[in-house]
């Protein structure tokens, strides 16, 4: 582990997860907060940025934060090699070790709630509370929820401009959809690769926020590295059923439901249903709250940043002090 100060930082660096990947983390904030909260982006395949720290008060609170494998300014870039949803979850608790750091707030919306869940089943001693929003179960319905376009009324222009690129042969099921995207992202053929990746990023984020604005949106994508590692991972990831069994989440909350938990979720989320945030309530139990928000899917719609920074002080102010480890 190599490590750096900075403002607001504690230290900076990258940690060897092996298998060839290099994870970049920041440990920012407080370094005196009795809990530290570890942060986990969304994707699978985006990153952590400065607005992700939006979130959080620097004088109160110490997070966590690191890019996944393949993203950001972890190494190697956009790779699938040694990538799975079980190294992902070795990595937080790796890097949880490497800090010296004892129990935890995980705090994740998207798929990051996602692995914030699946790492608390499988490390339910090390987690202290959970921070969730923007619900996703890793379920075959929520991924087709997206590729079978579901929510094509809403948006019918983006949705004839994904499916047009697929060949009808491939239409008859998300999967089909998903496969073809994969392929072509993978060409060897860079301009090809980069027009897919595109088309697959543009029509995802046009189901995140009600405050959709087109031209920025796509402005903002064709430039961004993080289009293609994103477009790599979630369809390898997606493919793969997120390399969990269906339907696992759920099973296996048992394990967890001792632990206190607050969710998030926009009653105008176009990218995951509302449903799945509404099962995870149902079979949590009364220890975890679920607030709804007149909000789509992204923490940067107003209403839902507002939502979660209150979430933030609750939950921490509610820990009592934890001795350091």
């Amino acid at each position: 582990m190599s490590a750096s100060g900075g403002s607001d930082l504690n230290a900076s660096g990258h940690l060897d997860v092996g298998d060839g990947h290099s994870l970049y983390w920041e440990d920012w904030g407080n370094p005196r907060a009795s809990t530290a909260v570890l942060h986990l982006h969304g994707g699978p395949g985006s990153h952590f940025t400065d607005s992700h720290k939006g979130l959080y008060d620097p004088a109160r609170h110490r997070v966590i934060f690191h890019d996944q494998r393949g993203c950001g300014r972890s190494t190697p870039f956009a790779s699938t090699e040694h990538n799975t949803t079980q190294h992902l979850i070795a990595d937080i608790e790796a890097l949880r070790h490497e800090l010296g750091l004892g129990q935890v707030v995980v705090a994740g919306g998207s798929w990051g709630s996602t692995l914030a869940l699946l790492y608390a089943i499988a490390h339910p001693d090390a987690v202290r509370a959970l921070l969730l929003w923007s619900i996703y179960l890793a379920t075959q319905f929520e991924t087709d929820w997206v590729n079978e376009g579901r929510p094509r009324h809403q948006l019918p222009a983006e949705w004839d401009r994904f499916i047009g690129n697929v060949p009808e042969s491939e239409q008859h099921s998300g999967t089909a959809v998903m496969q073809f995207y994969a392929d072509q992202i993978r060409s060897a053929d860079a301009a090809r690769s980069r027009h897919f990746a595109t088309e697959w990023t543009l029509w995802e984020s046009a189901l995140l926020s009600i405050h959709y604005n087109p031209a920025a949106l796509e402005a903002e994508i064709v430039d961004d590295p993080a289009t293609i590692s994103t477009a790599v991972l979630e369809t390898h990831y997606f493919l793969a059923g997120c390399f969990v069994p269906e339907g696992y989440v759920l099973e296996h909350l048992p394990a967890i439901t001792h632990i206190p938990a607050i969710a998030v979720h926009g009653r105008f989320d176009l990218c995951t249903p509302a449903s799945s945030a509404y099962r995870l309530a149902q079979a949590y139990g009364s220890d975890l709250s679920l607030r709804w928000v007149n909000s789509g899917h992204t923490r940067n719609d107003p209403e839902m940043g507002a939502a979660l920074s209150t979430a933030v002080a609750e939950l921490l102010d509610a820990l009592p002090a934890q001795g350091r480890p």
